[in-house]
């Protein structure tokens, strides 16, 4: 006898895209709030105002609003590492268009990203107060292995690579931090600015 038909999976499934969906939309609320108040003045049912849901449905994604705004950085931050990471990382480039690369694919990310990139400038002090690793220590470990790579290949000289990751990931985010401000934001100069600097020095900002 052949039991009866069961719809657990497409009820499974329709269940897990509508948590996505509410996680979500409590996630822009949580940016826009952030950005308008500040992590501070903001509560949990100011985000939740914000969306069409109902006020106890935040406690099932987010333990309070300072969970909101760690989930937040750490999407911007995961973002920001797979972009620059893979243009890193592409075969068959030279180390100035690989360098190039990453640079301008961070930057393209901050403009898309420009209003979670604001939030999280504004309330980066809040950042060691809530235990959320600073927005650039992941990048900058990352870029120190690349560079590793790229020193053993004999496309760098030995340098202390600790130092130049820490200049190149903190100049290309001060840059950004400037970038946005301006109208309209050129992505490729910046890019070419960066890349330049540390490739030929100040002096090869002139070429």
């Amino acid at each position: 006898m052949t039991g009866a038909p069961t719809h657990a999976g497409p009820r499974s499934s329709r269940r897990e895209e509508r948590k996505a969906a509410n996680r979500a939309k409590l996630l822009a609320a949580a940016r826009k709030v952030f950005s308008e108040k500040g992590v501070g003045a903001a509560t949990a049912r100011d985000i939740v105002r914000e969306t069409d849901l109902a006020s106890g449905t935040f406690y099932n994604y987010f333990r309070d609003k300072d969970d909101a705004f760690r989930a937040l950085v750490e999407e911007l931050a995961a973002k920001a590492r797979a972009a620059v990471s893979e243009q890193r990382r592409s075969p068959g480039r030279t180390l100035e268009e690989r360098i190039e690369g990453a640079y301008r694919a961070y930057f393209e990310l901050v403009c898309e990203e420009r209003e979670l990139f604001v939030m999280v400038r504004r309330n980066a002090g809040a950042l060691g107060s809530l235990g959320v690793e600073p927005l650039l220590e992941g990048g900058i470990r990352d870029l120190v292995l690349d560079l590793a790579d790229w020193e053993e290949a004999g496309e760098l000289p030995a340098v202390d690579l600790d130092y130049l990751a820490t200049a190149m990931v903190g100049a290309g985010h001060q840059i950004a931090t400037h970038l946005i401000d301006r109208d309209p934001p050129d992505v490729d100069a910046a890019a070419r600015f960066c890349t330049r600097l540390f490739l030929g020095g100040i002096r090869g900002l002139s070429g």
